[in-house]
């Protein structure tokens, strides 16, 4: 399964979404504007890589791909707040739906 996501910005991100061997649900990163000048070190971007492909790291992986997608759109977002102004990804931008440890 795959979707998109645009952010207000209006940068794509898109991704797949796939069951893991454990049954957590794991949001693959298809494609995503470039960091720039920003730093993409792992920890600061939440971004995990298996083999070749990059995935959303997040403390507790999803069960159903439904909040996998909301775990995603979040990380699209905080990833283009990162990218454009520095702002820690850490650091949320308004309350959310889903208690999200990142």
């Amino acid at each position: 399964m795959t979707s998109s996501c645009t952010t207000s910005y209006g940068n794509t991100y898109e991704f797949s979404f796939e069951r893991q061997s454990d049954g957590t649900v794991r949001a693959y990163i298809d494609r995503q504007p470039s960091y720039g000048s920003r730093d993409a070190d792992p920890h600061k971007i939440h971004r995990n890589q298996d083999g070749n492909r990059y995935y959303v790291c997040v403390q507790t992986q999803p069960r159903t791909v439904s909040e996998a997608k909301v775990i995603a759109e979040e990380w699209a977002k905080r990833t283009d707040r990162y990218t454009r102004s520095g702002v820690s990804f850490d650091e949320p931008a308004r309350p959310r739906a889903y208690a999200m440890a990142f």
